[in-house]
């Protein structure tokens, strides 16, 4: 029982101490700028990629103005994914109504449904203030004590997208949760799907456990699709976060994967007509401003296009194509273009100015000028042709048939790394990873199922990564794995549980199921002041690796070597 009154008197006493603050501290808010709070049902960008698109739409419709022109923003996050829902509505009013009790708002937005609940939970909150319920999840709900802009999905063009792009699919599989706004969801799927009876099957899953939801995508064969919702929980009631459980999507079936919305579009979903999160962002960008706005064109066709190129969708029209392989041409054409003639015309200028100027010091003068307007131009191309490398760079490390980073990316990193554990101390381990009898797998099942296979593996090894750790395929069906921060034994605990994961896969080939296993040799770098270096301790893991396979594959080895 002391618990929780400890936990009460202490959020008392943080109310309070806050109240005083915001006392002795009034706001300095300038009155003739416009001022809008901004309320959130996610977490911070980090946290949520919907709230990086929001935020970048956001900015991109309200900034470029001077002094008085721009408005004062105020944020506030509920962040009821992490911290729970009731947690996050609980804490949130008397906090708001001491943080602000100075300010005088000229209007309040909430997004998304936490954000609108518990705006209309909460009328008594800046009364008087115009109040936006955006995107609130209550199909058919006209707010009393406000404006709501709810989005009204095109359910029916959502799904026609799909034997668009997979003219062969006779299953189409609905993942979702059991919450309501879920169901709302799921159930404009099941008004679309009469449409199509006699050619495509509908089936709903969206009363199972997470697990269970894994192992059924990886039972699916070449004739299905799945159409996935953002999923925050399973019929167990465990939590969980939409893009995470994209990804274990992703990586358990080997069929396409369509969402309802851009921030879904991970590494292994393919894309669909989605809501985007920046146009979203652009129409709160709107009301920010005091302008009206609306949410009619907030949906587009977004695809992937190494994943569409693999499932043989780069045919489509109308499509905006994330990752597309275009040359440097394609991306700055008309900058090129536009580079070329403005050089042009002040190659132009600047003779006939020579010509029409009488006397050294008028014409040295205008060439003075037309000279500093070169080197500003230059300075410029300059800038695009940096940036035109870097998306080269990007293209040159990055290996085409998975997305994960390749051998020349992985060995930049295993020098940086090697460098800082010289200096910290800390140790550093490297996988060397092979895909056992993969000559097998291409002679018998051909090698479009082995360029499946080897994006597979891809996929599980990067899935069950830390934030620091990185994979890189190293050539044909060799990856590398590199753990910073890592000791010899905790590499070989992650070494056996990524080996396990990749023995659970289970690839359809038509009638045919292809099963998997990989051989890993371990191998870990010297501490402070070590000498090291990228080949030497590659080698090491490739002599593990050689061990692995000498001993019947399907394992790990370690090596004790040290440099």
């Amino acid at each position: 029982m002391l618990l929780p009154r400890f936990r009460s008197l202490h959020a008392t006493f943080a109310v309070t101490l806050l109240a005083l603050l915001c006392v002795a501290m009034p706001a300095s808010a300038d009155p003739a700028r416009r001022q809008v709070l901004v309320l959130y049902s996610l977490g911070s960008d980090s946290a949520s990629a919907w709230q990086s698109r929001l935020n970048a739409g956001i900015a991109h419709e309200v900034g470029g103005g001077q002094g008085t022109d721009v408005p004062e923003v105020f944020d506030e996050r509920l962040n009821g994914v992490r911290v729970g829902e009731s947690a996050a509505l609980a804490a949130m009013a008397p906090y708001l109504q001491t943080k602000y009790a100075g300010l005088r708002f000229d209007a309040v937005i909430a997004e998304n449904y936490q954000a609108c609940r518990f705006l209309s939970e909460h009328p008594d909150l800046f009364p008087g203030v115009a109040r936006f319920y955006v995107n609130h999840g209550r199909r058919g709900w006209k707010p009393a004590d406000g404006t709501g802009m709810e989005i009204d999905f095109d359910f029916e063009r959502a799904i026609a997208v799909i034997p668009r792009s997979l003219p062969d699919v006779k299953r189409i599989v609905v993942v979702g949760d059991p919450t309501p706004r879920g169901q709302e969801w799921i159930n404009g799927v099941r008004a679309v799907a009469p449409q199509y009876a006699g050619r495509i099957a509908f089936e709903f899953w969206d009363r199972q456990s997470f697990a269970q939801l894994y192992q059924r995508a990886a039972t699916l064969g070449p004739d299905s699709a799945i159409y996935m919702f953002p999923t925050y929980a399973d019929s167990e009631g465990a939590p969980g976060m939409p893009a995470v459980v994209a990804r274990k999507l992703a990586a358990s079936a080997h069929v396409p994967v369509y969402t309802y919305v851009d921030s879904l579009i991970v590494p292994g979903i393919v894309g669909g007509y989605v809501v985007s999160g920046e146009r979203v962002g652009r129409a709160i960008g709107r009301l920010v401003k005091g302008q009206p706005a609306d949410l009619a064109q907030v949906q587009t066709t977004i695809f992937d296009y190494p994943l569409a190129r693999r499932f043989g969708m780069t045919e489509l029209e109308g499509v905006h194509w994330l990752n597309a392989e275009r040359s440097v041409w394609d991306l700055y054409r008309w900058q090129i273009i536009g580079g070329i003639s403005l050089i042009a015309l002040q190659a132009l200028l600047i003779s006939a100015l020579m010509l029409a100027l009488r006397g050294r010091r008028r014409a040295m003068d205008a060439l003075g000028r037309e000279r500093e307007q070169l080197e500003d131009a230059v300075a410029q191309r300059t800038l695009e042709l940096q940036a035109a490398n870097s998306a080269l760079e990007q293209q040159v490390t990055t290996d085409a048939l998975t997305g994960i980073g390749n051998r020349r990316r992985m060995t930049s990193q295993i020098n940086a790394e090697l460098e800082r554990t010289r200096r910290t101390g800390n140790p550093l381990s490297l996988l060397m990873v092979d895909i056992d009898h993969f000559k097998n797998v291409n002679d018998s099942f051909g090698h479009d199922a082995g360029d499946r296979a080897i994006v597979a593996v891809a996929i599980a090894l990067a899935v069950d990564l830390r934030g620091i750790d990185s994979v890189a395929r190293f050539g044909g069906e060799e990856f590398v794995v590199l753990l910073p921060e890592t000791g010899l034994d905790r590499a070989c605990d992650v070494a056996e549980r990524l080996r396990a994961s990749i023995a659970a896969l289970r690839l359809d080939d038509g009638d045919r199921t292809i099963e998997l296993t990989i051989s890993i040799g371990v191998a870990c770098a010297g501490g402070r002041g070590s000498a090291d270096s990228p080949s030497a301790l590659l080698s090491r893991a490739d002599r593990a690796l050689y061990q692995a396979k000498a001993e019947g594959r399907n394992r790990v080895v370690r090596s004790e070597e040290r440099a």
